[in-house]
């Protein structure tokens, strides 16, 4: 694909997303919430300006932004969201999560750069370290910590990324003394930006950890409202 957009296919996803848009009484009706690049917070304008152009996928550095499936609703159809489970687990030396491109670009997200129309547009007080895109949520009945046995994937690789002081995973009983004592991850919600690091290496739905799951044990869910 050329690295300029020409102005017809700048035309073509202007009038399919107006025309999207048109369609129903209810602007957002039958649309999956969605987890969106830095920039794409703002929902009523990433679905108003997005043109699907792909440009923000093919500038992703770690290759964590897909295009929403038909299945996420017609408006956010080819729009971009995050996906953090196309990794293979357990590999805390080989995973692909959102870093906001702190240390690149000048800290501008390259998403956010890449995008012609306005879709992706971060807030005049943007900071990469202070930036959320999503929430992780823990469901324990998936989990291996809390089913069978100690796992510690979710809450060594938070460290690894955010440091120990603003790591949003911890464990619950990790002040208990006892060496047979199984520690149990919990999330701070009010911690995590949505990096996607603890939901790529989560293991639990590798063969005969779980049985019939839809989804890993840990993944990041859409900021409310």
């Amino acid at each position: 694909m050329s690295n300029s957009m020409t102005r017809r296919t700048l035309c073509i996803g202007v009038g399919a997303t107006a025309a999207m848009v048109g369609l129903g009484a209810l602007r957002y009706a039958g649309s999956v919430p969605l987890v969106r690049p830095p920039g794409g917070q703002d929902e009523e304008n990433l679905v108003s300006r997005c043109v699907h152009c792909y440009r923000c996928i093919e500038a992703c550095p770690e290759k964590v932004i897909v295009a929403a499936p038909l299945d996420a609703g017609l408006l956010n159809m080819r729009t971009p969201q995050m996906e953090f489970s196309d990794c293979y687990p357990g590999q805390l030396d080989d995973f692909r999560y959102c870093d906001f491109c702190a240390e690149r670009n000048g800290g501008v997200p390259q998403c956010v750069a890449a995008c012609p129309s306005g879709a992706l547009q971060l807030p005049v007080d943007y900071d990469a370290n202070r930036e959320v895109i999503g929430v992780a949520e823990l469901d324990q009945n998936l989990c291996i910590a809390y089913r069978s046995s100690f796992c510690a994937f979710c809450h060594d690789v938070c460290r690894q990324v955010r440091g120990e002081e603003n790591a949003a995973i911890y464990y619950q009983n990790a002040d208990e003394a006892g060496p047979d004592d199984t520690r149990l991850p919990v999330v701070d919600p009010a911690k995590c930006n949505g990096c996607g690091a603890c939901e790529a290496v989560c293991v639990s739905t590798q063969v005969g950890s779980t049985l019939d799951a839809a989804h890993r044990a840990i993944v990041v869910k859409p900021l409310e409202g």
